[in-house]
């Protein structure tokens, strides 16, 4: 089964439930949470560690704190092998989402948080530049030096001081 259909399958599941955008908010968080720790990743990828261990360790790190949905599909990824694409899982099932609700997702990225305010007028200039509602995912990397990177679908918007200075530098090392 590839990454797609089992989103899709993680997405209908979600959809059919009762606390639909709880579930939602935190299987993204988590999948995000448990996809950027190189000690969880090297656990889901060691063949060594049983399967039943690796949803135990789950179980007794989320129990309590995530509804019992939420957990039964973390589990259900990890059973199934995904544990190592927990990224591509996280970004098939927040496209997916947001899919269902007529929108795309735009992956910002940013040196610092946005405020709400900034939000806001960026999901207002991409509606209008796109046509079609849009839900931010704010990635903050404090390696950028300013600026913002967005991309939706196969569309960026490279506004990263960065990107400018290498434009730049290229520019001067060609005359």
């Amino acid at each position: 089964m590839s990454v797609d259909s089992f989103s899709k399958g993680i997405v209908e599941i979600i959809s059919s439930s009762k606390d639909a955008e709880r579930v939602e908010n935190e299987i993204l968080q988590v999948f995000n949470a448990l996809s950027k720790s190189s000690e969880a990743l090297d656990v889901f990828r060691n063949f060594g560690i049983p399967v039943e261990k690796k949803i135990e360790a789950v179980n007794s790190l989320l129990d309590k704190r995530v509804l019992p949905l939420t957990l039964d599909l973390i589990t259900l990824t990890i059973s199934q092998g995904f544990g190592d694409n927990l990224s591509d899982i996280e970004s098939s099932v927040a496209n997916y989402i947001a899919e269902k609700r007529g929108a795309s997702v735009a992956k910002v990225v940013s040196a610092v948080e946005l405020d709400a305010k900034t939000e806001k007028s960026l999901i207002s200039a991409l509606k209008k530049k796109l046509g079609t509602d849009v839900e931010i995912k704010v990635e903050v990397n404090p390696d950028v030096l300013g600026g913002l990177s967005v991309s939706v679908g196969e569309r960026t918007f490279d506004g990263l001081i960065s990107s400018k200075i290498s434009e730049i530098k290229t520019v001067l090392e060609s005359r």
